[in-house]
């Protein structure tokens, strides 16, 4: 299907669902505000600037049994949609920003993607594992996935979560806090459960002592090869820990309780890795992205702090030109309500083609083949200064290494030439000019002298005195 141009003919941005702003409450407590969809359609926002995300205990202490990537991409969703789960139930997020979250090499493949995709959606959960021991109002048992559905469409993984699903995640009661920085480093599905399940005790330095069955179906590791604790040690156990303590910011320690020679009873505990208290490098990427004139022009024009940096981070032209094309818009009077919205549309629909028209590329093109031209005679003019610099040197090195005898030589053929007549001041015996100005032009003809002798080009300008 044939690109759109981004063109008069389009009409306003009204045809996008931009919504309307509404005063809230953000989830740390501080005043914000929201966008209600103004149609059913309305996808949530993309949450590019956020690197932790408030996830709900009871959604952290799972008995799914999920793999590595299955248990990252729940985590990434999640922090994508948390600030709008109270008002849309339709979220999408830039599959290339998806797959780099994930730690996956830039691509256009999707199949693991899709196969990850699929099994959160049909793989059952268990909440609130243990909530018997906790201090949450009404403790209750759940069963449902982790998503409602999932979509790939026109480079965007669009999904939603269940009602009920989407309102406990909410608004919870307790929170705990799950770096997405931190969790690209996991090489185990088994250590990033540990970590999630560990987290939130760094404070209290324990997280309370649990059944060896709860502890099984927290982790996930319920097949009956791990009826023997043994196996359940050295293949579950011992190894996630190791690498918790390795790649996260906290460290933790198993304890056990035993009745005979029995373990019943497991606990760790928690403090913090002092070594890899900060994974910066998603930090960093951020503050790059709201360091560029394309974020603070995004800003300008009314898109939210963490869309900006999403689209900065996936796409930084098309978001230029996106602007470019908006300004230009605005300026002739072609929008009739928000340019935002009109960013906002130009910058989803993958269909219109931001690319420009003949006579803007051509201009462009003029403009790049003058820079071009500029940059290449300011070269050439650089080199040719170089080389005249570079002549005059040497030629400065072979004029004061000339002897006596062969400076009055010299200045005697002066004399009796070119010179003649000129230089009233010239001492015979001394090989000298008591006048400076009678020996200025003396050196300019010795340095031609000198030049021609051993092959060197004479600028036409005069040469410096020494």
């Amino acid at each position: 299907m044939p690109r759109k141009k981004a063109n008069a003919a389009d009409g306003d941005e009204s045809a996008s669902p931009v919504g309307e702003p509404v005063e809230c409450t953000q989830p740390d407590g501080a005043p914000g505000r929201a966008v209600v969809a103004r149609l059913p359609t309305r996808r949530g926002e993309v949450v590019g600037g956020k690197q932790e995300v408030k996830k709900h205990v009871a959604a952290i202490h799972t008995s799914g049994e999920l793999g590595l990537v299955e248990r990252k991409l729940v985590n990434i969703l999640l922090l994508n949609a948390f600030d709008t789960l109270a008002t849309a139930r339709q979220h999408r997020l830039p599959t290339k920003m998806l797959m780099a979250m994930l730690g996956w090499a830039e691509g256009d493949d999707t199949v693991h993607l899709k196969k990850a995709l699929m099994r959160i959606v049909t793989t059952p959960v268990e909440f609130n594992l243990m909530e018997e021991d906790s201090t949450v109002k009404k403790p209750r048992w759940t069963a449902t996935a982790l998503l409602a559905s999932a979509d790939l469409v026109n480079g965007f993984c669009e999904y939603e979560y269940s009602t009920r699903l989407a309102e406990e995640l909410a608004d919870p009661d307790v929170y705990a806090i799950i770096n997405v920085g931190i969790q690209r480093q996991f090489r185990s599905g088994y250590a990033l459960t540990l970590y999630e399940n560990c987290l939130r005790f760094r404070r209290t330095g324990s997280t309370g002592w649990m059944t060896l069955e709860i502890f099984r179906k927290l982790m996930g590791a319920t097949a009956s090869t791990y009826d023997d604790f043994r196996r359940l040690s050295e293949l579950v156990i011992k190894k996630a820990e190791a690498e918790v303590n390795a790649l996260s910011d906290i460290e933790i320690k198993a304890e056990y309780e035993r009745k005979g020679r029995k373990v019943v009873r497991i606990r760790f505990t928690v403090k913090e890795n002092e070594q890899l208290s900060v994974f910066s490098e998603n930090e960093r990427m951020i503050e790059e992205a709201k360091e560029s004139s394309t974020y603070k022009r995004l800003r300008e024009h009314g898109i939210g702090d963490k869309l900006a940096v999403a689209w900065v981070m996936t796409d930084e032209q098309r978001a230029k030109s996106a602007l470019d094309i908006t300004e230009q818009r605005a300026r002739g009077g072609h929008i009739k309500n928000s340019p935002a919205g009109y960013v906002r549309r130009l910058m989803e629909d993958q269909s219109i083609d931001l690319s420009g028209s003949t006579f803007e590329k051509k201009m462009k093109d003029e403009a790049a083949a003058q820079r071009a031209a500029a940059e290449a005679a300011a070269a050439a003019k650089q080199r040719t200064e170089a080389e005249s610099q570079a002549r005059g040197d040497k030629i400065r090195d072979l004029v004061n290494a000339l002897s006596d005898a062969e400076m009055k030589a010299y200045a005697a053929e002066y004399v009796a030439g070119e010179g003649a007549g000129k230089a009233t001041t010239y001492n015979s015996e001394t090989g000298t000019f008591k006048s400076a100005m009678e020996k200025v032009p003396f050196m300019t003809w010795l340095r031609k002298q000198v030049a021609e002798k051993h092959g060197l080009a004479v600028d036409r300008d005069p040469f410096k005195p020494i």
